[in-house]
């Protein structure tokens, strides 16, 4: 895993480094909001944006870091950027105009990509065993601006826990990563795909115990959060988690604004689908988009160009590059 994840990272940065150069007369340059570096948007951004690129005729996509979901769902709505990754809590709020977004925003999705993953995660001296354990304790809920951010206080707030019983750090992964190896920090949220390069890093240099969450916490998270359900995170993916640990999650999707041209974004949905076996060498998280799974984006309005192109495909089929 960690090799994998570390290719992941470096084709994201080469495609950052080299697609702003790329484009030629008549291109235009558009933007995908991703993420930080240590998480997956970013280098799933920089694939796709090098995907879109290549086989989108006068398309030069370029992938942006950001702080995460509710950046990118502002960038995206304000029109300074095209697309952008968020997660299914954030892109609710945005589109009701509450928590952190102060109107509803003018989004649209044109994809449902993977399952995010909450990683509550400490080392095992902390002695922390449940979310409940977090009182009194230095916890990272993730930087200003990010879903990561969103989904910690998801996820604290129904089960009762809130600001002041807690000392509260807004970090970035690797900052969170480096408080739980220098012992200043004592545990924090992750929200991603399984695989998550900044839990892999963690694993490898200390005894990391990621927190499990009993039925009756999963239950009563999606009663206050309809968005999230249960996940067993699989053992052996990161090292030392040898059982299934049970966490709750939800959905990443791809927004786009809702005046963006119906042809685009019925290009941008028909060639990520085609050329999902690109994201794939990045990050096995990939084989969680196709058709019939991107499309069901449950309650959030779709695209018309997205839509136009899922009612053009049958079942599970993609048809191949070039095919039309």
């Amino acid at each position: 895993m960690p090799d994998k994840a570390a290719r992941g990272v470096l084709l994201a940065i080469l495609v950052a480094v080299w697609l702003p150069g790329c484009g030629g007369e008549g291109h235009r340059t558009l933007s995908i909001a991703t993420g930080n570096t240590n998480g997956l948007y970013y280098p799933l951004g920089g694939g796709l944006a090098s995907i879109w690129s290549r086989h989108l005729d006068g398309v030069n996509m370029k992938a942006e870091t950001t702080a995460g979901s509710v950046t990118n769902l502002i960038q995206v709505a304000k029109g300074e950027s095209e697309v952008g990754f968020t997660q299914a809590d954030a892109l609710a709020a945005a589109l009701a105009g509450t928590g952190r977004f102060p109107e509803p925003m003018p989004l649209m999705s044109i994809g449902k990509l993977y399952p995010n993953v909450v990683h509550l995660v400490t080392v095992r001296s902390t002695g922390i065993e449940s979310v409940h354990d977090l009182r009194g304790r230095r916890v990272s809920v993730g930087p200003p601006g990010s879903g990561n951010a969103v989904t910690a206080w998801n996820v604290l707030e129904s089960m009762g826990i809130g600001e002041s019983d807690f000392t509260v750090r807004q970090l970035n992964y690797a900052q969170m990563s480096n408080g739980l190896k220098d012992g200043t920090l004592d545990a924090g949220f992750i929200a991603g795909g399984v695989g998550m390069p900044a839990v892999v890093e963690i694993g490898v240099s200390r005894d990391m115990v990621i927190v499990p969450f009993t039925e009756d916490e999963i239950a009563t998270i999606v009663r206050a959060e309809p968005a999230y359900s249960g996940f067993d995170m699989p053992p052996g993916v990161y090292r030392g988690v040898d059982e299934p640990v049970r966490t709750p999650t939800l959905w990443n999707l791809l927004v786009v604004s809702r005046s963006m041209d119906e042809s685009l974004a019925y290009d941008l949905t028909r060639t990520m689908l085609e050329r999902r076996g690109d994201l794939e060498n990045i990050s096995g998280v990939a084989s969680f988009i196709t058709p019939v799974s991107a499309r069901d984006v449950g309650d959030f309005p779709i695209h018309p160009g997205a839509r136009r192109y899922y009612d053009e495909v049958p079942g599970d089929e993609v048809p191949g590059p070039g095919a039309r």
